[in-house]
């Protein structure tokens, strides 16, 4: 933090620490943001104090609501990669890895993979040529070394103040507290992490055009909606509530908002594996109410679990030590995990772009090729026939 500016967000962020913030932010991870006169019931405060507030840190930058989809009912999954890129195409790899088309985020990482971190949502039927769309990358000389896991939804954790003194603005880390709670919590794995039984496509193109914009504001009002969909206001509501909310088509909504300032805190991606469902069950069940947890999914067909992360530098090496701990008592059986860098951090909404009559496309042959011509020949290894 050389920066004045950065000095100067800090002490805001630190000012808009309060109480009742902190009421609304924890409300608006477990009831419905999108109705924020009963959330406002629910915590005891004004509607007009909890619209102001929310306003605010909206305005402010602080906090961001956003539709998170059910893939697995529109036909897609989520998958991730952790890419180690050729130093040569580093500036390249982001081009490769959006070629694919289906990306939701990107951005570098840094540490036991030097490159790019993305995640797709893609559709199913083709999910061999995702899988085939790196290995050539790989073959190539693009990409050195990469992990790619198929995984569940990646389902956000409710932001969570109990670890926070707001007379003394800081945060208090219960680190062997939280071991403990590990060790003595339940070994049922919750529901939603159990593996998606079928990807069959419950969304139309305008159920998609609706839903692409509640990725960007879970908040946007029907008429702005409408616009969009190209369809009237009352039809957006039928939709949402008949189409939307009916099918489950948004499994919750994300409440972004950093719970410790970005310039002092690391950002990080784990992958977990556990020596049984058991132990990983028992490890997730905890994260609930953690403040440095930010969401998580498991690994389809296995005892893994991905968990994006972000704990203040001064604690990352007690959570590290916390880890190895649970290692020792047999709950985590091994873990790696990469830094990201948030300032290249890229999103975009559901590829809208490539449904048509009621199916996603996807044309193999044609990424192949622009993949190949994205590669300087100096570094083409070997690429099977085609």
């Amino acid at each position: 933090m050389s920066r004045p500016e950065d000095f100067e967000s800090m002490l805001s962020y630190l000012k808009m620490m309060d109480p009742i913030n902190a009421r609304i932010i924890e409300a608006l991870g477990n009831h419905s943001p999108r109705n924020l006169l009963s959330l406002a019931k629910e915590i005891h405060l004004p509607p007009t104090t909890v619209a102001f507030r929310v306003k605010k840190l909206m305005n402010k930058g602080f906090l961001t609501v956003r539709a998170k989809l059910k893939s697995s009912k529109l036909g897609l999954m989520k998958a991730v990669l952790i890419a180690d890129a050729n130093h040569t195409l580093a500036d390249t790899l982001s081009k490769i890895i959006e070629n694919v088309g289906y990306w939701t985020y990107t951005a570098r990482c840094y540490g036991k993979f030097n490159g790019l971190y993305a995640v797709f949502s893609f559709p199913s039927e083709y999910r061999a040529y995702l899988e085939d769309y790196f290995k050539t990358a790989r073959e190539l000389g693009a990409i050195t070394d990469y992990v790619f896991l198929w995984t569940t939804n990646i389902f956000e954790v409710s932001r969570n103040f109990d670890w926070f003194d707001f007379k003394r603005k800081a945060w208090d880390f219960h680190w062997k507290k939280w071991v403990n709670e590990v060790l003595a919590s339940s070994d049922q794995l919750p529901k939603r992490l159990e593996d998606p039984v079928s990807y069959e496509i419950e969304a139309d193109l305008t159920d998609l055009l609706i839903l692409k914009e509640l990725e960007k504001d879970g908040l946007e009002d029907f008429t702005k909606l409408a616009k969009v969909a190209k369809i009237t206001p009352q039809a957006v509501r039928h939709r949402f509530h008949q189409h939307i909310l009916k099918r489950k088509l948004i499994a919750e909504y994300e409440v972004a908002i950093f719970p410790y300032p970005l310039q002092a805190s690391d950002l990080c991606t784990f992958v977990f594996d556990f020596a049984s469902e058991a132990a990983m069950a028992k490890f997730v069940n905890t994260l609930a109410n953690k403040p440095f947890a930010l969401n998580f999914g498991r690994v389809i067909g296995k005892n893994s679990l991905l968990v994006h992360s972000y704990i203040p530098k001064i604690e990352f090496s007690n959570f590290v030590g916390s880890l190895n701990q649970l290692a020792f008592e047999g709950i985590i059986q091994d873990f790696f995990y990469v830094s990201i860098d948030a300032l290249s951090f890229k999103r975009q909404t559901v590829s809208y772009e490539y449904f048509h009559d009621g199916k996603w496309t996807y044309d193999q042959g044609e990424r192949i090729e622009k993949l190949i011509k994205m590669v300087p020949v100096k570094l083409k290894t070997h690429v099977s026939s085609r």
